[in-house]
């Protein structure tokens, strides 16, 4: 029986197993969270599985996406593990963005999970590899490979630092990916332009985050056993610190 992040993390690796077994591999790219988790060693689980798609029309791709939800080999392959889709709905299905909410059920417990699959339009797809999700989280959950296109440290790295400087609402998780992508070195290859200009605002918003949002945004989602480490206030100064510095260092 699986923890509720793993819950969630099992069926977001099914999903994705599924979803590329049906669509060209060129036509969409796993992002964010998942994208760190899956292929970039990242610690901190994702609640939600964020991609971009182009060149599928909105009915084709939900059509996809339902299919795959429903075909009884993919219902079978999760009960397998443990888990049910108890409830689904698609509050927002435009042209920019798709979306699917989802309540996963632990079967044995009852215990009901939520997670989103979001869908989107709006970035070309450049800077992407098609590789096997890491082997350890493979081996972890006893499953067959999963093979998917995401997006390389380098383009991640652009990404995370996009979201910092532009979201409405700063996320310390932002930060927490960034030292990650830094200590990867996902800096060594220069930044574009438009990279460049959101380092200002990223920086000035990263310095906005306190240890007590960080506690209450990131620690819960990290693997069990780094929580105390990151639960110490000097270590989330000695982080943020380093983003700071490591986003300046783009500058010069």
């Amino acid at each position: 029986m699986w923890s509720e992040r793993e819950t969630i993390e099992v069926f977001h690796l099914l999903f994705l197993r599924a979803f590329g077994a049906r669509v060209g591999k060129d036509l969409y790219a796993l992002k964010g969270g998942c994208n760190l988790r899956f292929f970039h060693k990242s610690i901190r689980y994702s609640q939600d599985m964020d991609l971009d798609i182009r060149t599928m029309s909105m009915q084709t791709l939900r059509n996809n996406v339902d299919r795959v939800i429903e075909m009884p080999s993919f219902v079978q392959t999760l009960r397998a593990q443990g888990i049910d889709v108890a409830k689904i709905s698609r509050p927002k299905q435009t042209q920019t963005t798709q979306r699917w909410k989802l309540g996963l059920r632990i079967l044995g417990t009852g215990a009901n999970v939520p997670t989103k699959i979001e869908f989107s339009r709006r970035a070309a797809h450049q800077g992407v590899a098609h590789e096997p999700v890491d082997p350890e989280l493979i081996r972890r959950y006893h499953l067959y490979p999963v093979l998917a296109q995401h997006y390389n440290l380098a383009t991640a790295l652009s990404q995370k630092i996009a979201a910092l400087a532009l979201r409405s609402q700063t996320q310390a998780r932002d930060i927490f990916d960034l030292k990650l992508l830094f200590d990867a070195g996902a800096s060594a290859t220069p930044a574009e332009r438009e990279t460049l200009t959101n380092v200002p605002q990223a920086i000035e918003n990263a310095m906005t985050i306190g240890y007590d949002e960080f506690a209450g945004q990131v620690i819960a989602y990290l693997e069990p056993e780094y929580q105390a480490h990151y639960g110490a206030r000097r270590v989330w100064a000695a982080l943020q610190q380093e983003v700071v510095k490591a986003l300046r260092a783009l500058q010069s």
